[in-house]
């Protein structure tokens, strides 16, 4: 295998997946932990989703925050060629 094959595996197995993550917001309000902002989780927890207003502007920021995340770990694994 080359360096390259498995330096894509290692970035695909670090990778959001635009599906589960959507399932994951819409029904349980999670997105920020898994793009390992922790915190800011916790922070959307406690005010519950801003109120509304937070968790309504995470629905158009969505797939944009996990095209940044992906991109980034590909960046990392210097990949930049899979960049989208």
């Amino acid at each position: 295998m080359s360096e390259r094959t498995e330096k894509i595996m290692l970035a695909q197995n670090e990778t959001l997946n635009k599906g589960t993550m959507w399932l994951l917001f819409l029904f349980l309000g999670w997105s920020y932990g898994s793009m390992g902002k922790v915190g800011t989780q916790v922070l959307y927890y406690f005010t519950l989703g801003g109120l509304g207003l937070w968790a309504l502007i995470r629905l158009f920021t969505l797939n944009s925050a996990i095209d940044d995340y992906n991109n980034k770990i590909y960046m990392r694994y210097g990949l930049n060629d899979l960049i989208r």
